[in-house]
């Protein structure tokens, strides 16, 4: 559901947000809320595709190693299906024909597959049927009460023999039909797979589509579907096998300088660079430690990555002897070419970018990639929403983000409604109207995370306060300049509306505060001050 849907319902329910969870900006506190240690409730959090995609394939290539060789991620075609409403894949396939031997039986490779899963902390719901339709169907639509359990997994498994009459009480939705065909059987009051198999296939075609038929056979099995296999991107990878197992740091960490010295080698041989470095230490009697690196910028200095690594490893704890070391250069980019003077000696200005990407490589291993974050412009109108704050290591920095878009204090200049503020208008004068984008100062040099109330003692004639008080004076200031308004609105599609009026103005102080009305509630807001 949207976001503003689900908040609602929370404050509805009186639930209390986690302790040290950060309120999505605009939130008002939840009635009830406390802050006593052990309290639980709803966390809120930026959703990330992208990683959701790479957590995706990076479980398909596991599966691939462990379970069957032929993984496909859920293939999304041009048009939705009916039911579907994804921007990318959830769902994997795996072609099992004829592997359960290799396991035991069947039943036996679907405990695998759910023990796989439990480890990287996963629940999902399986299925294992004689087509790709029909696996796909009893996933998403298979009812509870025909599901096995297996830990925190719902698993269905359905003979070939069995397969029609097993989606015959599904919904018709499980076919994935395109929307009018799905729409048009639900005017029609045909609402599971065996109403729809009981229709003359013959007129299935001409009143639905010809996509109605390719689904249902695909379901049944009688029409074969390809499935596009996954394969994972190549990886500069270099393994070591120890002759004696060990846990000596010092061997071990031997071991690692030699590793990075072979795939920095390999990745110079093609100008390019480590962006994410992951090793994998194989314990005789133990699960596999897994480290990771991410840097800022592509580098292939052995000596750095060395540094780096070793950093990592000295943080573990190894509960048994390593026998084998993998180490792998996932993400990669091109280096830098470096134009050096006349004299042979490269510039001081390379020099200090070399030197800040090693200082954001050394900050983000010892403290946490979470801890080291940039900023990313936003499109969001209100200015508390104005930037994201993203990871600075282990990505690919995109150079062309913002082209063909121009933006003022990290805001999208059509992303928002605004009246023409006046130009610097003293009390009683004449303003004159600018554009917004041509007042200098438009955004304040310190912006507060939340805005904090302020009262209005007195109202100008053009809708300014002449006087403010905070809780922080004594008493109340009065206005001597003022600039304004810019209005400032959000979508209908983000939720409840919030339409702002924002003012610059001077204090007899001295001060240059950012102020603004809530319109439709007459309060008044400082957010930012100037200097």
């Amino acid at each position: 559901m949207p976001l503003v849907e689900a908040r609602t319902l929370l404050q509805s329910s009186g639930a209390t947000p986690m302790p040290g969870a950060t309120p999505m900006p605009g939130a008002t506190p939840m009635r009830g809320a406390t802050e006593r240690r052990g309290d639980t409730g709803p966390v809120i959090a930026a959703h990330d595709p992208a990683a959701d995609l790479t957590a995706l394939r990076d479980l398909a290539e596991t599966l691939s190693l462990e379970i069957s060789p032929l993984v496909a991620l859920e293939p999304l075609e041009k048009a939705r299906w009916a039911g579907q409403h994804l921007h990318q894949p959830d769902a994997l396939l795996l072609d099992v024909t004829g592997l359960g031997r290799w396991f035991g039986d069947e039943a036996q490779l679907l405990h695998q597959a759910t023990t796989v899963l439990r480890r990287h902390g996963l629940s999902a719901r399986l299925a294992l049927c004689s087509s790709v339709g029909a696996a796909w169907a009893f996933a998403h639509y298979g009812p509870e009460s025909s599901a096995m359990r297996h830990g925190s997994c719902r698993v269905w498994q359905v003979p070939a023999a069995e397969t029609q009459a097993a989606l015959a009480t599904l919904p018709v939705a499980c076919l994935r039909l395109p929307v009018p065909a799905a729409e048009k059987l639900h005017r029609l009051g045909i609402a599971t797979v065996d109403e729809l198999l009981q229709l003359p296939r013959s007129g299935l075609t001409s009143r639905l589509g010809p996509q109605v038929l390719t689904r249902i056979d695909q379901a049944l099995g009688t029409v074969d579907q390809t499935l596009p296999v996954h394969h994972a991107a190549p990886e500069d990878v270099a393994t070591t096998d120890l002759e004696y197992p060990t846990n000596a740091t010092d061997l071990l960490k031997h071991r690692l300088q030699g590793l990075v010295e072979r795939l920095a080698q390999q990745l110079s041989r093609r100008q390019h660079g480590v962006l994410r470095l992951a090793c994998r230490l194989d314990l005789v009697q133990a699960p596999s430690r897994h480290l990771r690196v991410g840097l800022f910028a592509p580098t292939a200095d052995a000596a750095h990555l060395t540094g780096l690594l070793h950093n990592v490893f000295e943080q573990q704890r190894l509960p048994s002897a390593v026998h084998r070391i993998v180490l792998a250069a996932p993400l990669t980019g091109p280096l830098q070419a470096i134009q050096q003077s006349l004299l042979g000696e490269t510039g001081a200005g390379a020099a200090d970018q070399k030197r800040f990407a090693q200082l954001i490589d050394n900050l983000s291993n010892r403290l946490g990639a979470d801890r080291v974050l940039g900023l990313r412009p936003s499109k969001d109108p209100l200015p508390e929403r104005a930037y994201k704050t993203v990871p600075l290591t282990g990505r690919l920095q995109s150079r062309n983000r913002r082209r063909g878009s121009r933006a003022v204090g990290g805001e999208s200049n059509t992303s928002r409604r605004r009246k023409a503020p006046r130009d610097g208008k003293r009390a009683g004068d004449n303003g004159v109207y600018r554009s917004a984008l041509d007042v200098p100062l438009r955004r304040p040099l310190d912006l507060l995370s939340q805005p904090e109330p302020i009262e209005a003692v007195e109202l100008h004639v053009e809708g300014w306060p002449q006087q403010i008080r905070l809780p922080r004076w004594p008493a109340a200031q009065r206005t001597v300049r003022a600039w304004g308004p810019e209005r400032i609105e959000t979508g209908w599609w983000q939720g409840p509306s919030i339409r702002r009026d924002y003012y610059r103005i001077e204090i007899e102080t001295g001060p240059w505060l950012w102020i603004y009305r809530q319109l439709g509630t007459d309060r008044w807001w400082l957010h930012g001050w100037f200097g």
